[in-house]
């Protein structure tokens, strides 16, 4: 029987092609100056790619939080939670490139989109410097971890509102498509360097 999972993966994949495919019917409308009905098709295209996100986002639910299916194995959660991240950021981003969208909404869902990479900033640290600022903790020694907590967060702070502050000017300086693109590759990147560094790390698993 195939794995809830594997669906869900596969799903991403069309989900992701089916957004590309937003893109690109986008970017022909305007090439060719299409009017009326036409400028709809991206919409639809997108419409369909947000269902599929909705059952995507279901899947992964499931396969994370429960064991309804049987046993997933610790790296096909991983992988297949950051293709639903990637998917997820994308489908939030293309929307501001749908005809009709006007600069104010476009501005909402890159702030929305810098807020969820921000996040996995956040995620990202703590899998890195977890152990050491929660060290001592188990043996009440609460004060050295909130003393070396503090820091991190002084630290982390300046580095999510540098970001913050980076995604703004380019919004600001480029047009919402390049600034979409520049973050989407942030988000990208960032959460492949999180699962290439904890897929080389070894973990015990249960059936």
């Amino acid at each position: 029987m195939v794995r809830l999972t594997t669906i869900g993966n596969f799903l991403s994949g069309i989900g992701l092609t089916l957004l590309g495919g937003t893109i690109g019917a986008k970017a022909l409308l305007d090439v060719v100056s299409a009017t009326g009905n036409l400028l709809l098709i991206p919409f639809y295209i997108w419409l369909i790619a947000l269902a599929v996100l909705a059952v995507v986002l279901i899947i992964a639910i499931i396969n994370t939080f429960t064991e309804m299916t049987g046993f997933v194995h610790p790296d096909d959660k991983m992988m297949s939670n950051m293709l639903v991240y990637m998917m997820s950021i994308a489908t939030l981003l293309t929307y501001g490139l749908l005809e009709g969208v006007d600069a104010t909404i476009q501005g909402y869902l890159f702030d929305m989109g810098t807020m969820i990479v921000i996040a996995y900033i956040f995620l990202f640290v703590f899998q890195f410097y977890g152990s050491r600022i929660s060290e001592g903790a188990e043996t009440g020694q609460t004060k050295e971890m909130t003393s070396r907590f503090m820091i991190v967060s002084l630290i982390l702070g300046v580095i999510m509102a540098g970001v913050y502050l980076a995604t703004s000017v380019i919004k600001d300086t480029l047009s919402y498509g390049w600034a979409a693109g520049v973050l989407f590759g942030i988000a990208v990147l960032l959460v492949f360097s999180i699962v290439i560094f904890l897929g080389r790390r070894y973990e015990p698993v249960g059936e």
